[in-house]
């Protein structure tokens, strides 16, 4: 499905009525579910009320299918994809079934969102120390300084594929070489990244990658996935996983039996069907536009953004290079509260956000420059 650079295919306008009622330039908060997606969640709700569970082998399809384009967007086999509640959720199975020795430590950068520190600062209880790597005076983290903070001792390397409030693009290709040379385990948090760029975990070598749906992805909060490369699960202990994670959860009273051999088994209970099948249909959705066609779309729009601001004089604190940058772009006013201008814009029916100081705007495929210069015009 191709794109123009200045308008969506008319076969997708009627995926987000939202753009008849605001400017909506905060994916990187909470985002719109696309119309498909809505009916998707009406569909199963009117199936459970009208059948009950009659239908639950047509459920159970639903979610592989969902599990499935999961696999397609990050490159990997549909086993190597859990559901999760959420991004934390998929930091916590990683962090608590890991087979951490006193002494050990974990690696971050500073500044991230917490759901990917308070899992791994917790780990003190058990002698495993966190460190931070800290953030440069262009909002950007040297690779030589996240080398320098992993010793001998180090297990894991926990990073954020975009950060959220400067809109930085981490090199996880290179981060990811890092890791391999030193002997260390990789987590990324994918949820600012996910949906607008490509990704190949089997590739890049990720060892852990977790996503909730409800920014990038266009799906409902509470949704989310999380990648296990198959040859960590033998670093893993069983303390998060449950009967479902069993290879055969329904023979109930077998409980001396093995747990799946992969991701699976960090299933721990009762499927949350509806909200994976939402996060199916916008995962679909998302794959027959193409994440390439995706990508060049959001990239040529943040790039205008910038431009555009800059000419304002904006000081825009997320980095000019496409390489460094997703789908944010955040800015520091010249003057007042990006918080009260934030709540300005909103009553003019324009959504953004605020974030550490700054504003932050995130456009995806479906908005137009339009959109943007009614942004731009109501900015002071």
């Amino acid at each position: 499905m191709m794109m123009s650079h200045n308008e969506i295919p008319f076969c997708l306008e009627s995926e987000f009525p939202i753009k008849e009622q605001y400017v909506f330039l905060n994916h990187a908060g909470v985002a719109p579910i696309p119309a498909s997606t809505q009916t998707a969640i009406t569909e199963f709700a009117r199936d459970a009320a009208e059948e009950g569970p009659a239908n639950y082998a047509a459920w159970l399809h639903g979610m592989a299918q969902a599990r499935t384009a999961a696999a397609e967007l990050l490159h990997t086999k549909p086993e190597n994809v859990c559901f999760v509640h959420n991004t934390t959720h998929g930091v916590l199975i990683v962090a608590n079934s890991l087979r951490w020795r006193e002494g050990d430590n974990v690696v971050g950068f500073e500044h991230e969102f917490p759901a990917n520190v308070h899992p791994w600062r917790n780990l003190g209880e058990r002698g495993v120390e966190f460190r931070m790597v800290r953030e440069k005076s262009n909002f950007t983290y040297s690779l030589e300084e996240l080398a320098h903070a992993i010793d001998s001792r180090t297990r894991l390397v926990a990073v954020s594929w975009v950060e959220y409030a400067t809109g930085v693009r981490n090199n996880l290709e290179a981060i990811a070489e890092l890791c391999r040379k030193k002997g260390v385990f990789l987590f990324v948090d994918a949820i600012q990244g996910l949906g607008v760029l490509p990704i190949d975990v089997e590739a890049l070598g990720i060892d852990f990658l977790a996503a909730d749906g409800h920014k990038w992805l266009l799906a409902p909060e509470g949704c989310g996935i999380l990648y296990v490369r198959p040859d960590r699960i033998n670093d893993m202990n069983l303390s998060m996983c449950g009967w479902c994670g069993l290879l055969n959860p329904q023979d109930y009273d077998l409980y001396d039996q093995p747990y799946k051999p992969n991701a699976k088994r960090f299933e721990e209970g009762s499927h949350n069907l509806m909200t994976i099948h939402a996060l199916g249909s916008s995962l679909r959705l998302l794959l027959d536009v193409g994440i390439p066609n995706v990508c060049e779309r959001v990239l040529t729009l943040t790039e205008f953004l910038i431009r555009k601001l800059s000419e304002k004089n904006y000081e825009v604190i997320t980095p000019r290079s496409q390489e460094e940058r997703a789908g944010i772009v955040s800015v520091r006013l010249p003057t007042g509260d990006p918080a009260i201008l934030a709540k300005e814009l909103q009553q003019k029916r324009i959504l953004v956000a605020a974030r550490r100081g700054f504003l932050r705007i995130s456009p995806h495929f479906y908005n137009d420059e339009k959109e943007l210069n009614q942004l731009l015009e109501a900015l002071p």
